[in-house]
């Protein structure tokens, strides 16, 4: 034990010298070398470039707080060709009990051991790509928007994983420290020909001494990937040239299908795919025909007891790419003007969502220059007479210009039409318009943030008052929280390709958090927030407050990134029409017409999640509409690292409304596999068991990720009805095989 405390101690003094000779410098900037000669990506640093290439370390802690000591440095080093860009990761250790959840690309990042490099090439303050890596070499990409900040949808919306980009990397451990390798082509990356610079980032998680470090320094109350607050990387012969690749991606999927409520089956073998042509240096054209998502995870099932509609994540491929151009729009919670899951989504004659056959589309999307994005999303989709679903264009225009920092004006045009005469269509359904603008306030130092926006739909109605507007502004500081937000939807606003609670309503929204920073201690913060929402309606006779909410909580962070939370929450809310919040009492609903007032106290806990198995508790009881109501959610994960990742979840709901003589009971029940054979071959089960859906369903994955971004899927579903018994519903095989060419 001696011999390796001193064999990290000698490295960490070393290294030490090495950051305060440099730290006379700017620590902001750093000048990447051009060097002649290929790198070899091993994760090993013998090259004699790396010796002659000059370090920069992190400088400040960034949790449990803000500070400029920490306990293992990290250096890095950067260097570039004429057709990549390379970096070289130097993280000391205390010792090697590493958090290596998976070797599956896109790992959680959160509680993990990695390094994340985060490149702002347009130097906007707006967008950025992330590329981070572990001590095993695993890959983890996103693309961030919106500064990093929270977008309509929340973290989601502006960190976005489902990218994935192609680039190389490797990493190995030794002594007292490890090495990471990365290798970004240059094609990978959009940016403005002629620039020479660009705004970059670095940042660790170290679960051994439970840290997160930086370069540049970010204030406590952002995230670790917020980029207003960057160094910058200046590279000695300029940026080379961009050379676009055209890529082609066809898919062949074979089908084996059973429906066992029709007695029918299917067996197709279909083709398809996608093409991506770069146009200039920061736009690309995609192209998709016949496209197939049979390999996409299924969602994940919910019990809902709202009477909205749940937001589910997308997960297709093809609408990922400069998703944020497209999807960031509107207010959370009140409208989100486009949604892409939207796309090829219908109801069948029963009200049940379906799959609704995309036949082909089209993108243009990325930036015209430093200060202006285009989005242009055009995709047919296919008629099913037998479902009364007619054949639909779909179209959005977006446009955004930066203005002053990094804040936008933002255009939005969005058009659904139906392709020709159907019978089954009513007048009024033929078409839906929506033109929009909006003001994104972000400013300099993130103090102040917010959305200005204003829209009008347009449908075949005469007369209709299809506007909507709205305000969100947010001041934000370490210890301080302020929000205020005005939303109103007028009685004909629509938006078919989007998501909405309510129309001919006002939203009223503020809220307040106050955090604490105790000094010493276990804790490393207490939160107190007011959160409050109104909805109610403008110069009416019939009733107007449709809603009234305040949620209290209080939250304590410890060092070890557990939490605890205690909240309680009231609302009151009135039912228009009758409402069975079960959703299994469709004959026997709350009567509408009513105002129901519910409230409980809630009680949550997370624990550690770098330890081998960690877990997430949340109880509530209190009173539910005209009854009550006790609910438990626990979720529950094991880590054998670095292959296996095994989780469960359960979901219980014990509900006692007053005109009924019984307790109903909601369960969800799903536990899941992911087993990664290696960084290429992964293997995912989920099963999951619905009461209120009264489905349960299993959904196997094979996936071979055999040369770069290309796959082999092999993907399982069965479906069954659970009444008494288990009633077989759907079955099906898919083998899938996507190449990028």
């Amino acid at each position: 034990m001696k011999k390796t405390r001193f064999n990290y101690l000698i490295p960490c003094i070393f290294i030490l010298i090495s950051y305060a000779l440099y730290s006379q410098q700017d620590q902001n900037e750093y000048n990447v070398k051009f060097i002649s000669n290929e790198i070899n990506i091993d994760g090993l640093d013998n090259e004699s470039t790396w010796n002659s290439s000059h370090s920069i370390f992190t400088n400040w802690t960034f949790f449990p707080n803000v500070a400029d000591e920490f306990d293992s440095p990290t250096e890095l080093k950067i260097v570039y060709d004429d057709t990549n860009i390379y970096i070289l990761a130097k993280a000391f250790t205390k010792n090697n009990n590493f958090v290596i959840p998976s070797l599956r690309w896109d790992f959680p990042g959160r509680s993990s051991d990695c390094i994340n490099l985060l490149f702002d090439t347009f130097s906007d303050g707006n967008n950025a790509y992330l590329f981070g890596s572990n001590m095993l070499g695993v890959k983890r990409d996103a693309l961030i928007s919106n500064g990093g900040l929270a977008g309509s949808g929340g973290r989601g919306d502006v960190f976005d994983i489902s990218w994935d980009g192609k680039w190389e990397v490797e990493g190995k451990i030794y002594e007292g420290y490890y090495l990471i390798e990365y290798k970004i082509p240059f094609s990978t990356l959009h940016y403005p020909q002629g620039s020479n610079s660009w705004r970059f980032n670095f940042n660790r998680v170290d679960t051994q001494g439970l840290q997160r470090t930086t370069w540049a320094k970010i204030p406590q109350q952002f995230r670790p990937y917020n980029i207003a607050f960057m160094g910058e990387i200046k590279f000695e012969r300029g940026i080379p040239k961009q050379k676009g690749r055209v890529s082609f991606i066809p898919y062949i999927n074979a089908l084996s299908q059973k429906n066992s409520f029709e007695n029918s089956s299917k067996n197709d073998l279909s083709f398809g795919g996608d093409l991506k042509i770069p146009v200039g240096s920061g736009l690309n054209i995609d192209l998709t025909i016949n496209p197939d998502f049979s390999q996409v995870e299924v969602d994940n099932e919910i019990i809902n007891l709202s009477m909205f509609e749940i937001r589910m994540p997308e997960k297709r491929q093809f609408f990922l790419q400069n998703k944020d151009i497209f999807s960031n729009f509107g207010a959370t919670r009140t409208t989100n003007p486009f949604f892409t899951r939207r796309v090829g989504l219908s109801r069948d004659l029963e009200g049940n969502i379906i799959q609704n056959k995309i036949l082909g589309g089209f993108r243009l999307s990325g930036k015209i220059n430093n200060s202006l994005k285009i989005g242009v999303l055009s995709m047919l989709t296919d008629e099913d007479i037998e479902n009364e679903i007619p054949s639909n264009l779909n179209t959005v225009i977006t446009l955004h210009q930066k203005v002053f920092n990094s804040s936008a004006i933002k255009f939005l045009f969005i058009n659904r039409e139906v392709t020709k005469d159907y019978d089954f269509v009513n007048e009024n359904d033929n078409f839906n318009r929506l033109v929009g603008i909006e003001y994104d306030l972000i400013s300099k130092t993130n103090l102040w943030n917010g959305r200005f926006f204003a829209y009008n739909s347009f449908s075949p109605l005469k007369k209709e008052d299809g506007f909507s507007g709205g305000l969100r502004i947010t001041r934000e500081t370490r210890k301080h929280k302020i929000n205020f937000e005005y939303s109103y939807l007028g009685d004909d606003y629509r938006t078919d390709l989007g998501i909405l609670r309510r129309i001919g309503a006002s939203k009223l929204a503020p809220y307040y958090q106050y955090t604490i920073f105790p000094k010493n201690g276990k804790i490393n913060n207490i939160s107190f927030g007011f959160y409050y929402w109104l909805w109610f309606k403008l110069n009416t006779s019939s009733q107007n407050i449709l809603e009234n909410n305040f949620n209290i909580p209080v939250t304590f962070t410890f060092n070890n990134q557990s939490e605890i939370q205690l909240m309680y929450r009231q609302a009151h809310q009135f039912f228009k029409r009758d409402f069975d919040p079960t959703g299994i009492n469709d004959d026997n609903p709350l009567v509408g017409g009513k105002i129901y007032k519910s409230n409980y106290m809630q009680l949550a806990y997370e624990s550690n999640p770098t330890k081998k198995f960690y877990f997430a508790l949340s109880n509530n009881y209190g009173k539910f509409f005209d009854g009550r109501k006790y609910s438990f959610k626990k979720s529950l994960n094991l880590r054998v690292q670095p292959r296996l990742l095994a989780s469960m979840i359960i979901n219980y709901d014990r509900i006692k409304l007053k005109h009924f003589d019984h307790y109903n009971e909601l369960w969800l029940v799903g536990p899941k596999i992911d087993y990664t054979f290696n960084k290429k071959l992964f293997w995912s089960n989920l099963i999951q068991f619905s009461s209120q859906s009264e489905n349960f369903g299993i959904n196997s994955r094979l996936q071979w990720r055999f040369s770069g971004l290309s796959n082999l899927f092999l993907v399982f579903n069965d479906n069954y009805l659970v009444e008494d018994e288990l009633i077989p519903r759907m079955r099906s095989f898919n083998l899938k095989l996507l190449h990028w060419l």
